[in-house]
C-alpha cells in the first residue's frame, strides 16, 4: 500500500477544504518531504489549469496523481447529476467531462463522484431524481471508457448524502451500470456512520473497490481518535489491496501539519506490512 494526500489546485476558493491549498510545488514538495507517494487532486474548473506543469511538478517530486475529487463542482458551484432540470443536468454532466479530459492529461487513472451525485427530493420526484442522476453517470462513464479513465462512486453518509450512504446501498445501485470503469472509493469515515463493521463493510466492498480514504473517527488526523488504523490496513493487506490510501481529513490545526500527523502514524504501520 501507498500513502496519498489531497491537494486543491488553483481553481479553487473553499478555504475549508480537506486538502493542502495554495502553491501546487510547495504542497507536492511537503508530500514528498513527509514521505508520501501520491497525490489526490481537487479540482473545480481544470479548464483553468496547465496539466501539463502539473503533471511535471508530480514527477519532480515523485508523487504519483492518484485521483481527481468533483466534490468542489457540488460545494463551490452546486451542480448536481441529478437535477431534475435538463439544463441543469446537462451542465453539471458537461463540467464532470472537463474533469475526466483533465485526469487524463495529468494521468491520474480515477475521478471520484461523491457529492456531486446530487440531492435527492423528499418527494414523489425523488425516483425522478435517482433515474436522471443514473443517466448522467452512465453518459460520464461512456465518456470515460474512451479516455481510459475510471470513474469511482463514494458511499457518504447521512449528514452528507441523503442516498448512497452505505456500501450495500450504493452496491446495489451500481448493478445497473454495465460500464467495466465504474468502481467504488472506500470511505472508512463515513462506513463509521453507516456500517455495523467497517471491516465487514470493506469485505463486502472489497470486489469494487478502486481506492480508499481515510480519517480517524473525528474526521482529524490518523492518531488522533478512536480508529484502530492498524487492524484496518491489516484487513486491506490480507485482502490484496496494493493501491492507494488517501488521507481525507479536516485541515486542522492546519492542512500541513494534519498531513504531518498523519504520516507519523500511518507510514510505519505500513511499512510493517510491506
Amino acid at each position: 500500500m501507498k500513502l496519498a494526500f489531497p491537494v486543491a489546485t488553483p481553481d479553487t476558493r473553499d478555504e475549508s477544504m480537506l486538502a493542502l491549498r495554495g502553491d501546487l510545488a510547495e504542497a507536492f514538495r511537503l508530500l514528498n518531504q513527509l514521505g508520501y507517494q501520491g497525490a489526490e487532486l481537487m479540482a473545480r474548473a481544470p479548464r483553468e489549469l496547465n496539466a501539463t506543469r502539473i503533471r511535471a511538478l508530480a514527477r519532480e517530486f515523485n508523487l504519483a496523481l492518484v485521483g481527481v475529487s468533483t466534490g468542489q463542482l457540488r460545494k463551490e458551484d452546486g451542480l448536481q447529476l441529478c437535477h431534475l432540470d435538463s439544463a441543469e443536468r446537462e451542465n453539471a454532466v458537461a463540467r464532470t467531462k472537463e474533469v475526466i479530459d483533465f485526469a487524463r492529461e495529468v494521468g491520474a487513472p480515477l475521478v471520484n463522484i461523491g457529492t456531486l451525485r446530487g440531492h435527492l427530493p423528499n418527494s414523489e420526484l425523488r425516483e425522478a431524481a435517482r433515474e436522471a442522476a443514473a443517466e448522467s453517470i452512465s453518459e460520464l462513464l461512456d465518456y470515460a471508457l474512451k479516455r481510459e479513465v475510471g470513474i469511482a462512486l463514494e458511499p457518504q453518509n447521512r449528514f452528507i448524502s441523503n442516498w448512497l450512504n452505505s456500501v450495500g446501498e450504493t452496491l446495489e445501485w451500481m448493478s445497473r451500470f454495465e460500464q467495466p470503469n465504474l468502481s467504488l472509493l472506500f470511505d472508512a469515515y463515513h462506513t463509521l456512520f453507516e456500517e455495523a463493521s467497517v471491516y465487514a463493510a470493506l469485505i463486502r466492498a472489497f470486489p469494487r473497490v478502486s481506492h480508499v480514504q481515510v480519517a480517524d473517527s473525528n474526521r482529524l488526523a490518523p492518531g488522533a481518535g478512536q480508529v484502530h488504523f492498524g487492524e484496518l490496513l491489516r484487513v486491506l493487506a490480507a485482502l490484496g489491496y496494493r493501491r492507494f490510501v488517501s488521507v481525507e481529513v479536516l485541515p486542522l490545526p492546519s492542512a500541513a501539519e494534519a498531513a504531518t500527523r498523519a504520516s507519523r502514524c500511518l507510514r510505519p504501520l505500513m511499512e510493517e506490512l510491506s
